[in-house]
C-alpha cells in the first residue's frame, strides 16, 4: 500500500468515525447501516485515540 493510499484510507475512516460519533447509533447498528464490521470500527476508533496529531 502506498503512502497516498494509506492517507486516503485514514481520511476515509476519520470521516466515518465522525459520522458514527454524531449518529447516536449503537456500534452494531451503525456498522450494519454503513457496511463495515464491528471489529473494523473498533480498530479505527482505537487507532484514532492513539495517533498523535
Amino acid at each position: 500500500m502506498t503512502s497516498t493510499e494509506r492517507e486516503k484510507l485514514h481520511h476515509e475512516w476519520e470521516a466515518r468515525i465522525t459520522g458514527y460519533r454524531s449518529s447516536g447509533l449503537t456500534l452494531s447498528a451503525w456498522c450494519t447501516a454503513n457496511q463495515c464490521t464491528i471489529n473494523q470500527l473498533k480498530y479505527w476508533l482505537y487507532k484514532s485515540k492513539t495517533v498523535s496529531p
